[in-house]
């Protein structure tokens, strides 16, 4: 599976990207406008999760719905334009084990001139956490480091877990939703046939615009930006896909597409006619580009204001300069 964190925000001539070289998160539930105090000593994936939580209303119920008629745009429940905060109080209602916290290193190139600005957040398990000694601590970084050299493949969830990733973007404190990607791996005895899993996403999408069978089934459903269905086989039907629907995937928008859903379900290894993993992933091409470059223009005009400002106080202010 490839594993990609970056994303691009591309339209005609104008270009933006950037990728972060580690994967930096900062605790803290949807609400939440800086990270919090870690506490120490060990304690049970439970009281993680309960330290990191804070307020939770599940069911998770949204404050608006999507027009009648619009495609169908949700992973569970979190669709593109919906607010940080009630994006997040979706996520951790997907478990109680489930905790939010921004990814600081996944961003859109948008110059914010200092200003900060949420581009996303990771949903994942809350893990124990273990009170370690030196010694401890110097045999773990040896296997990591030989794990790193052998370019070993660690798997990012176990049987029975989650996870997500939501790129977000706005106004300090009114973020919102651009993508969703969820992944999750069925648990062990448990796992529903690939085939069920496939009339589900059919069931919940339509017809796919776009479908591979084989070891892994994928699914692409794009609509342009008025709501229509693309045809398959066209050019937009290309363009308006997804080959890689992942949490870990590079979120590449386009201002011709709309709605666009991909989806992959891999096969149990032991078992070709069992699902192990389930990825799906949502975005809004046009309705996301429109919400990027709206923050690049406020952030730039307002520097540019900042600029004009300066040039006038010092018009009036600034003495004769000495020769």
């Amino acid at each position: 599976m490839n594993r990609l964190a970056c994303m691009t925000f591309a339209v005609a001539l104008f270009s933006m990207a950037a990728c972060g070289s580690k994967s930096t998160s900062t605790a803290g539930t949807g609400s939440a406008q800086s990270a919090k105090p870690v506490p120490a000593g060990a304690a049970s994936a439970e009281q993680v999760a309960k330290e990191m939580r804070g307020s939770v209303r599940c069911p998770a119920k949204a404050s608006t719905q999507p027009p009648a008629g619009a495609p169908v745009d949700d992973v569970t429940g979190i669709r593109p334009g919906m607010s940080w905060d009630e994006a997040a109080n979706f996520v951790m209602c997907d478990n109680p084990l489930m905790v939010v916290t921004e990814n600081s290193s996944r961003n859109f190139g948008i110059n914010t001139y200092g200003q900060h600005i949420r581009q996303g957040f990771d949903g994942t398990f809350a893990q124990p956490r273990v009170v370690k000694n030196s010694q401890q601590i110097l045999e773990d970084m040896r296997k990591a480091e030989m794990l790193r050299s052998e370019n070993a493949y660690i798997a990012p969830l176990q049987p029975g877990q989650s996870r997500y990733f939501v790129s977000t973007m706005g106004l300090p404190g009114k973020e919102q939703v651009l993508s969703v990607a969820r992944e999750e791996y069925y648990a062990d005895g448990k796992q529903p046939t690939m085939d069920s899993v496939k009339q589900a996403l059919i069931s919940k999408y339509g017809p796919p615009t776009f479908e591979k069978d084989g070891g892994r089934t994928y699914f692409s459903w794009g609509f342009d930006p008025a709501g229509n269905r693309v045809p398959p086989g066209s050019q937009l039907s290309s363009s308006c896909s997804m080959n890689t629907p992942t949490p870990d995937s590079a979120v590449h928008l386009s201002s011709d597409c709309g709605v666009i859903v991909g989806a992959v379900i891999d096969a149990l290894p032991s078992n070709p006619g069992l699902a192990h993993d389930l990825d799906v992933m949502s975005q809004n091409g046009a309705q996301d580009m429109t919400a990027l470059k709206a923050v690049a223009d406020y952030f730039q005009k307002g520097d540019e204001a900042r600029r004009a400002n300066e040039l006038n106080n010092a018009s009036k202010n600034a003495g004769s300069p000495k020769l």
